[in-house]
């Protein structure tokens, strides 16, 4: 795909770019990089002097889109075909729709009902179309339009922050690139802050802000926004997120809950994945202090790309006067991270990829040559189920945008296994003049809070070692004190049904855990082992000999049971978990053995060990 880049001013649209090379309005068969959010993109194509279907990824930037001086038409769910049928039958200039991609059908088939061709009678803009990759594993119906778009004669993609795409009708269409380039240094200050006790730093930046008059925050869990506004004592809010969420919410009592941007904002404004592109929000009276918030303990998918949501959400607020370049006071990203989370290569993804492939189509070549109805019904069930039928669209075609998707899931994942990857993956997108504060303690209290919300009794002692192990390395690396290794231990300890793992930990270590697979009766097993080995060890210590050697006397017969009983008072004194018998005595001494009928007696002639220190 050709790559076209476009030198754009300080203070100019969109438009101004494109004309330096000969477009007028948005040019077909182009996916157009914007690079800055707000540059007018859907502006111009309201105002160009053609019909226009714009799809914009949901309802509430349709609705911010709208005005009521213009001529525009807007198409989601709850809007009838007949009210379609009323506007295209209108007699104006040009006619502009507005959809969601799920309800772009409701075009198509009432055009078809009027014999309009759209496909050659109406530009096609797909907005903000980063999120058709983003959003297709848990929204397959945005995907829906795609093979309406490709039949257009005029279209174009178009976003601020364009994801990589690998349908095939891109280059058999020759589709180009335009890149807008600022000439201007338009990098955005950003403090990332790395932090393993969440709600701990989150309070700690609020407070810090208590004198801002709007704070936004932007977290996609509706249930994680609840938790926040209770744990921190929240009094002053407003949340914006899903219908569904919306009326779930209202069942919890909360009733400052909205699908759409409602005015005026409160002190504290939550938002949820769906207010993250394409909404303009204008606070005329008032700058606000932004903060992305990431969560492990809350759900993976609270994860924010840097190269496109980060972007997105920074820009989703305009200039409250038209000669002021700054939109909001502060940009800050709250995050955990996760370590253990497991990342694909491209390799193992192609690896995967091609396995569903290979399984849906030998059970499909079965399907089709069955000739008894019940096994092809039973054939075709466990095709539903195999992981192939994600990426295949409503005509049986592997659907690129599920595999863009995946491939992409893989590569946000992997900023979040560190602070330093995170940080870099900032630092890459060049947008950002990033500040990384990394806060991460040894033991946080994100981590006792995951520690006891465990309910599975193996997966619960494999976090505790795990804990216990960065204690162990961080004291042996210097970057914690004994004082501070003893303090965290303790703490671990306090927890509930913790004492076992920690005194398994302390004898068998990570590794030892491990090898027992976490489970109660390996672990005793091999703490059973540990002991004896330990004793065996242990009893022929320096100390031991010692005491053994001061505790006899040699060259006179002493009681078998008494010799017995005073050997076992030596290994107790020492904590050496072995059982002592009469015959124990001869690993130490060598003896005369003397019988009688009370047991007989020992002569210790000769001590078996030099002690050297002695």
């Amino acid at each position: 795909m050709k790559i076209k880049e476009v030198i754009i001013k300080k203070g100019e649209w969109l438009l101004d770019a494109l004309k330096r090379i000969g477009y007028d309005m948005i040019p077909t068969n182009t996916i157009l990089d914007k690079t800055l959010t707000g540059l007018g993109a859907t502006h111009s194509e309201i105002h160009s002097k053609r019909n226009s279907i714009i799809i914009e990824p949901n309802v509430p930037v349709i609705l911010g889109k709208l005005n009521d001086n213009e001529n525009l038409e807007a198409v989601y769910e709850k809007y009838t075909p007949y009210t379609i049928k009323k506007y295209l039958q209108m007699d104006i200039p040009y006619k502009k729709i507005f959809t969601t991609p799920e309800s772009f059908k409701k075009i198509r088939n009432t055009a078809i009902e009027l014999n309009i061709n759209i496909y050659k009678n109406f530009f096609c803009l797909f907005d903000e179309c980063e999120k058709v990759t983003q959003d297709i594993d848990y929204r397959s119906k945005i995907i829906q339009p795609i093979y309406d778009f490709f039949q257009f004669e005029e279209k174009a993609f178009v976003s601020a922050t364009p994801l990589p795409m690998s349908h095939k009708e891109f280059e058999r269409q020759n589709f180009q690139k335009i890149k807008i380039v600022p000439d201007y240094d338009y990098k955005k200050d950003l403090e990332l802050i790395v932090t393993n006790s969440y709600y701990k730093r989150l309070k700690k930046v609020l407070d810090s802000m208590k004198d801002s008059k709007c704070v936004c925050i932007f977290f996609n869990v509706t249930d994680g926004i609840n938790e926040i506004i209770e744990n921190l004592g929240i009094a002053d809010y407003k949340i914006f997120c899903s219908q569904k969420s919306v009326e779930k919410l209202a069942k919890r009592g909360i009733h400052n809950a909205y699908s759409n941007i409602y005015y005026p904002f409160a002190k504290y404004n939550f938002f949820t994945c769906r207010f993250y592109s394409g909404l303009d929000i204008v606070l005329r009276k008032c700058k606000p202090d932004i903060i992305m918030l990431t969560d492990f303990n809350s759900a993976n998918w609270t994860m924010i790309d840097p190269f496109t949501e980060a972007i997105q959400i920074q820009g989703r607020f305009r200039k409250p006067k038209k000669d002021d370049d700054v939109t909001y006071n502060s940009l800050t990203h709250i995050s955990t991270i996760n370590p253990d989370m497991k990342v694909r290569s491209q390799k193992e993804l192609n690896i995967r990829i091609n396995q569903f492939i290979s399984d849906y189509n030998i059970l499909k070549e079965r399907h089709d040559k069955e000739t008894d109805d019940i096994r092809k019904e039973a054939i075709f069930d466990d095709m539903k189920g195999l992981h192939y039928q994600d990426l295949i669209d409503e005509k049986g075609e592997i659907n690129s945008f599920s595999v863009d998707n995946l491939y992409n899931e893989e590569r946000v994942k992997s900023y979040y296994i560190s602070a330093q990857a995170l940080h870099q993956a900032y630092k890459a997108t060049g947008f950002f003049n990033v500040t990384l504060n990394d806060v991460t303690e040894c033991i946080g209290e994100d981590d006792i809070r995951k520690l006891n919300t465990t309910k599975q009794e193996i997966e619960k002692r494999r976090i505790l070692v795990q804990l216990l192990d960065k204690i162990h390395n961080d004291f042996e690396n210097g970057k914690i004190s004994f004082e501070e290794k003893s303090s965290y231990i303790k703490l671990l300890s306090e927890q509930a049904e913790a004492k076992y793992t920690i005194d398994a930990y302390m004898k068998i270590g990570k590794v030892g855990m491990e090898k027992a697979e976490y489970k109660k009766g390996l672990i005793d097993k091999v703490i059973l082992q540990y002991d004896k080995e330990q004793a065996e060890i242990l009893r022929f210590s320096p100390n031991v000999l010692k005491d053994i050697k001061e505790e006899f006397e040699m060259n006179v017969y002493i009681n078998k049971n008494e010799i017995r009983d005073r050997l076992q008072a030596i290994y107790d004194e020492h904590n050496i978990k072995c059982k002592v018998i009469q015959e124990t005595i001869t690993k130490y001494y060598d003896t005369d053995n003397s019988g009688s009928i009370n047991g007989g007696s020992y002569k210790l002639t000769a001590f078996k060990f030099k002690l050297v220190d002695f």
